[in-house]
């Protein structure tokens, strides 16, 4: 790396030590798993790194990447087909050419998924989960990351008329996912000591 590169790799690096952890959330929130997470994250964190030279000084950084990772997470969401059906008799040949019986993978996940929906609380995360990726978006940006609704319309380039409509959309869905119970929003899990 020249100077120059490692000047602005610098100021890149200081500037996510900052954010790393409300960008996190971000992409926790809209994927609902910590492997897509951070997934996304990366490659959200890539292209604002290769972008890096229009940001400009003086503006909300974590909202600059909030923009990506919504464009990121929106792409994401486009390619991933709708489901996959795999026949669990049927062999497989694995990468050495050898059959092999399919696994069917623990859908409980390890102790990092068990951590973060309890922190989290699961109900709402199901609820965000069943909501369209638009209206998720809108819903971690201005609920959860407490952005003005006019940074928020900056982050997702839409209207703040847009931001507010899908907002209350996606809000109406929530009570209605919810069973209309505020307090399932933020049951905690207990945690065991």
């Amino acid at each position: 790396m020249n100077t120059c590169e490692t000047t602005r790799w610098a100021e890149f690096e200081a500037l996510l030590h900052q954010h790393q952890d409300r960008l996190y959330a971000m992409a926790y929130r809209l994927t609902g798993n910590p492997d897509d997470a951070q997934d996304l994250l990366q490659q959200s964190l890539i292209e604002a790194y290769t972008a890096f030279h229009r940001f400009e000084a003086g503006t909300r950084f974590d909202r600059w990447v909030y923009r990506i990772m919504y464009h990121s997470f929106l792409d994401l969401v486009r390619r991933r087909p709708r489901f996959q059906l795999l026949s669990l008799d049927a062999p497989w040949d694995d990468e050495e050419g050898n059959r092999a019986a399919h696994d069917v993978p623990d859908s409980r996940g390890g102790p990092e998924t068990t951590l973060m929906d309890a922190i989290l609380s699961e109900p709402l995360q199901r609820a965000l989960d069943s909501l369209p990726p638009e209206f998720r978006a809108v819903v971690v940006l201005a609920d959860m990351q407490e952005l003005s609704y006019e940074e928020v319309a900056r982050a997702l380039g839409c209207p703040v008329g847009t931001v507010r409509s899908r907002l209350h959309r996606a809000r109406a869905l929530l009570r209605r996912a919810l069973g209309g119970r505020p307090e399932n929003v933020f049951a905690l899990p207990a945690l065991a000591a």
